[in-house]
């Protein structure tokens, strides 16, 4: 004869499961959600969950609402499962671009005129890169992108210069080790890497890369790496160089979800510098340099017929 006691015993079991489902859903979803969130200092977040048409362009939308990230080029990178929802693969061939500074070039000017899009991407004192990475094979590059910020001295592209970043080496000895990365206005090109080869291919890990007043750092999966300055020191003078353009993935066969960029200072950004007049005016800059270029040409045209008049 079964008790009382005895059908209470699967209910209770029942309830105790449930209750057990629910906390570590909770817990599940407020993980993600920390993971996901722009904080005080975030000054951009790709979640890389979508690829949205913009005009002739996809874009994949920064969190912050500012400096969204322009897909290329063809074929560009893949939307696939990535650690939380979904991410971009990446393969040795592909990027996604976001610009700082757009280029302008045009008389009388001697020097190339760089027109602030996205300035608050120009950290210059205390910066950290994080990301999410599923390295799926090596590239023949010597870095294998996970995020890189670089600055030109014209449209060429060999004419591009590091500034700051987190990379994985890719050339022996150094296969498999994390490198970050900055150039500033005192002490050059410094580079760091990790003692030891830190990235398992395939596994998803969590790497981070920080400069502070402390010197600079590499994270894996939330721990604080051994390094060694292979460029420069560990800890360079002066301020962080400011940059035209920043890319993700370039060089690296590698799936990339949640890469952050966050300004550890935010006090010291300039009143400019939190002004961000958003990548969708950039049709206007170009029309402003090109009405520039036409009085200056105007201007020239109206000299050159004085002189022949004088003459």
């Amino acid at each position: 004869m079964t008790t009382l006691t005895e059908h209470k015993k699967p209910i209770k079991n029942l309830i105790l499961t449930l209750i057990l489902t629910i906390t570590l859903g909770i817990a599940s979803t407020a993980t993600a959600q920390a993971q996901s969130s722009p904080d005080a200092y975030t000054v951009g977040l790709w979640h890389f969950d979508e690829i949205k048409p913009d005009g002739y362009r996809q874009i994949t939308p920064d969190a912050t609402g500012i400096n969204h990230g322009t897909l290329g080029p063809e074929p560009p990178p893949a939307l696939v499962e990535g650690k939380f929802d979904k991410a971009l693969e990446f393969d040795g061939s592909n990027f996604v671009y976001v610009p700082i500074a757009f280029l302008v070039g045009f008389p009388p000017s001697p020097e190339p005129i760089f027109i602030p899009i996205s300035p608050s991407l120009d950290i210059t004192n205390e910066i950290k890169l994080e990301a999410w990475i599923s390295v799926q094979g090596f590239t023949d590059a010597e870095y294998n992108n996970i995020i890189v910020k670089c600055t030109r001295a014209d449209a060429q592209w060999k004419n591009i210069t590091r500034i700051t970043g987190i990379a994985v080496r890719a050339s022996e000895p150094d296969k498999g080790v994390l490198s970050g990365f900055v150039f500033t206005d005192t002490d050059g090109f410094n580079e760091i890497v990790t003692t030891e080869p830190v990235i398992t291919l395939k596994q998803w890990t969590h790497v981070a890369f920080t400069r502070t007043a402390s010197g600079m750092h590499l994270y894996v999966n939330g721990y604080e790496k051994t390094v060694t300055a292979i460029h420069g020191v560990q800890n360079p003078e002066g301020a962080i160089l400011n940059g035209s353009e920043i890319y993700f993935g370039h060089d690296a066969k590698v799936i990339i979800d949640e890469a952050r960029i966050s300004n550890l200072a935010p006090e010291t950004l300039t009143a400019a510098a939190q002004i961000d007049i958003g990548p969708n005016l950039l049709i206007a800059i170009i029309v402003v340099a090109v009405v520039f270029a036409v009085a200056w040409l105007l201007r020239r045209a109206v000299q050159m017929w004085m002189i022949h008049s004088k003459a």
